[in-house]
């Protein structure tokens, strides 16, 4: 499993250009080179995958792209046609009543995103705009401020907060501007070469169509050299690694001061194509993360390439072109926190593995037993002079750590503490960019409000404007059963729902019973039913399985889904529910269901969710309260939200430690092992992989 591509190679043989090919560009009809793209068959799509060789460094990232290598002709033809087209960090939990305000309706599941009258509206004509002298250009700035410290993994985020970037309006190019000699090297690379700088057929369309509306004039390169916009776009690339990309996929070749046409041309469409790479990189991530297995389906945003080449010509200056470049990351808080200890990690060129701890008899304080000192190195605690003696200077260690990593926090080491001392012993730095690449699969815009529940750390969290107003614990499915990794949209609340069994559990759990005892269901309260009635359960000889016939169980105390569930309608059939089985909720390894999310105090939760979708209309839990017993009640919210399953091992907490925690579904390591952080070469996948159970 891996992600796809190599790093563009180049040959440049010092093509030059002709008199004659630069006088016919502003004649060349820019349907011609429509017509040349299209029938060359390339098609927009919102991203394509290929089977090629990852390119792998430090982080093991690779591109997703396939090798494209670029030859320029020695002479360009006489006859060039033109080319077209988690928390506010540390902050307690926000009354309820705080989010009860009179206000509008608001639906924040869908994203703005660029239509095609705007993308098209972008690629109007228009020149370079005014830049400053390349001389004014500086390095890439140093990381940003110190984040704000989050309460805990994913439950952060506010309204997206992108630097602001200039308009993208462009005055226009006056219809008789003279090509030069770069342009019409652009315009003869566009026109014949363009595969051999992007493999992604929207980003040719969208580099095509963007150079002819600006009558092949370049933006990323100026007499001399690089332009200030060329030169933020080569230090943002060569900052890459801080952001767990890996600077050697957005790799370009020095452009010389003494740089010919040719050289230039093929410079700047290689710094507008990697522009595009980088910042879809950076947004929605270097794979499809939907391969990884069924259950992983999320919908990263793709960023439109007419949208990015547009914002970056636009830009004013150096320093606006790099915030540009910045804001195609993730803007969710926890991101920027993982990204700081990232910066501190490399800085330290820190990356440590321990002996693993052996298996044995539980170990209490003032005992002793030959793994301390492998416990003492593990924990980086002193005392070595207390031998095989388990201290109290270890005993602290110890649960510090069990509370970092969500265990029960008694300073025994027992079978699951040394379990998680080995699971989370390695080097932080290739869990830290896997989580970092799963922040990328959320929407890019931060809605304003929204649930998100975190798998391994089984929580729930409703966010409003950056803030948590609820927080608990949830149950979440088995590893055999996972809890999907989706993003939908919180629309109802069924009280004292019916449960109709599904077919897997029927047939895998439910049949079994009923073949050693018909009536097994029944003294559950679970109902067989056929053509709509039912039956009585040791009419049915159950050897022949179970088609034909549905099982229900009715509302009640007994109920699977307790007394309500929260609807967030999906294709995995997957929602939050309250549960009779209460008892669960004081484990510390909460992975029993068989895919819903069971919440911890329903009706705490269905307030601060009332509040929230429908405000000012009182829906406390006295008057919740009213809606249980009887028959099923649907009640429907004005103000709709979105929901985030996600699944994040990795986070820093309120007190500004990085945390792990168990990756229970294997995907942290099936994301690691995509990514190329296992620290071999990879390819691309040609089946579903199984991932550890």
């Amino acid at each position: 499993m891996s992600g796809r591509g190599a790093i563009d190679t180049v040959e440049n043989k010092g093509a030059t250009a002709r008199g004659t090919a630069a006088r016919r560009v502003l004649a060349a009809s820019a349907g011609l080179l429509l017509a040349t793209v299209s029938g060359a068959g390339l098609s927009v799509q919102a991203q394509q995958a290929s089977d090629s060789v990852i390119s792998l460094g430090r982080a093991g990232q690779g591109t997703g792209e396939a090798p494209a290598v670029a030859t320029t002709s020695a002479a360009t033809p006489a006859g060039i046609q033109a080319a077209t087209s988690l928390v506010s960090p540390g902050e307690p939990a926000a009354a309820l009543e705080a989010i009860a305000i009179e206000a509008p309706p608001f639906d924040a599941v869908d994203p703005a995103r660029p239509s095609p009258a705007r993308s098209a509206a972008l690629a109007a004509p228009g020149p370079a705009l005014p830049l400053p002298d390349a001389a004014d250009s500086r390095p890439a700035e140093a990381l940003p401020a110190t984040p704000r410290v989050g309460d805990g993994a994913p439950g952060l985020g506010e309204g997206t907060s992108v630097p602001p970037v200039p308009s993208l309006a462009a005055p226009s190019v006056p219809a008789e501007a003279a090509p030069s000699l770069v342009s019409a090297e652009l315009a003869g690379l566009i026109g014949s070469q363009l595969p051999g700088f992007s493999t992604r057929a929207a980003d040719r369309e969208a580099l095509a169509a963007f150079y002819t509306a600006r009558n092949f004039q370049p933006v990323f390169t100026a007499e001399g050299g690089l332009s200030p916009l060329g030169q933020a776009a080569l230090d943002t690339f060569a900052a890459a690694a801080s952001e767990g990309l890996e600077p050697a996929d957005y790799a370009m070749p020095p452009l010389p001061v003494t740089a010919d046409a040719a050289a230039r041309a093929e410079a700047e469409l290689r710094l507008a194509a990697t522009a595009l790479l980088y910042a879809r990189h950076v947004q929605s991530g270097r794979f499809d993360p939907k391969k990884l297995s069924k259950d992983v389906d999320p919908n990263p945003t793709v960023p439109e390439p007419a949208d990015v080449l547009a914002r970056l010509a636009g830009a004013p200056d150096a320093a606006a072109a790099r915030a540009v470049l910045a804001g195609f990351a993730p803007q969710y808080p926890q991101y920027a926190l993982l990204k700081q200890k990232l910066a501190t990690l490399m800085a330290r060129e820190q990356s440590v593995s321990h002996a693993p701890i052996p298996p044995g008899p539980s170990l209490r304080p003032g005992e002793s037993d030959p793994r301390v000192p492998l416990l003492r190195a593990r924990l980086g605690v002193g005392g070595h002079a207390a031998g095989e003696t388990y201290d109290a200077a270890l005993e602290q260690a110890v649960e510090d750590f069990q509370r970092q990593a969500g265990l029960a926090v008694d300073g025994i080491v027992g079978r699951g503490t040394v379990a998680a001392l080995n699971d989370l012993g390695g080097d932080p730095v290739p869990d830290i960019i896997a989580n970092m690449e799963r922040w990328r699969w959320l929407p890019h815009e931060v809605a304003p409000a929204y649930v998100i529940v975190n798998i391994p750390e089984f929580m729930v969290r409703i966010i409003v404007d950056g803030s948590p107003v609820h927080e608990t614990r949830v149950v979440v499915g088995k590893p055999e059963t996972p809890t999907p990794i989706l993003d939908e949209t919180m629309q109802y609340v069924v009280f004292n729902p019916s449960w109709h069994v599904p077919p897997s559990i029927m047939r895998n759990e439910m049949l079994p019973k009923l073949q050693a005892d018909p009536y097994a269901l029944q003294r559950q309260g679970i109902d067989v039913v056929r053509n709509g009635r039912v039956i009585d359960p040791g009419m049915v000889d159950w050897r022949r399985g179970t088609q034909g016939y549905s099982f229900r169980q009715e509302p009640g105390e007994r109920n699977a889904l307790g007394r309500m569930k929260f609807m967030f309608p999906n294709k995995h059939s997957v929602y939050l529910h309250d549960t009779p089985s209460r008892a669960l909720f004081a484990r510390d390894r909460r992975a029993f269901s068989h895919g819903c999310v069971r919440v911890h105090e329903p009706m705490d939760f269905a307030e601060a969710l009332f509040a929230l979708g429908l405000p000012k209309e009182g829906w406390t839990q006295p008057r919740l309260s009213r809606l249980l017993g009887g028959s099923e009640k649907s009640l429907p919210l004005k103000n709709k939200f979105p929901v985030h399953l996600v699944y994040f091992t990795s986070f820093v907490d309120a007190e500004g430690q990085l945390v792990a925690r168990e990756d229970l579904y294997g995907i942290n390591a099936a994301t690691k092992a995509r990514l190329g952080l296992d620290g071999t070469r990879q390819f691309a996948e040609r089946g579903t992989p199984a991932l550890r159970r």
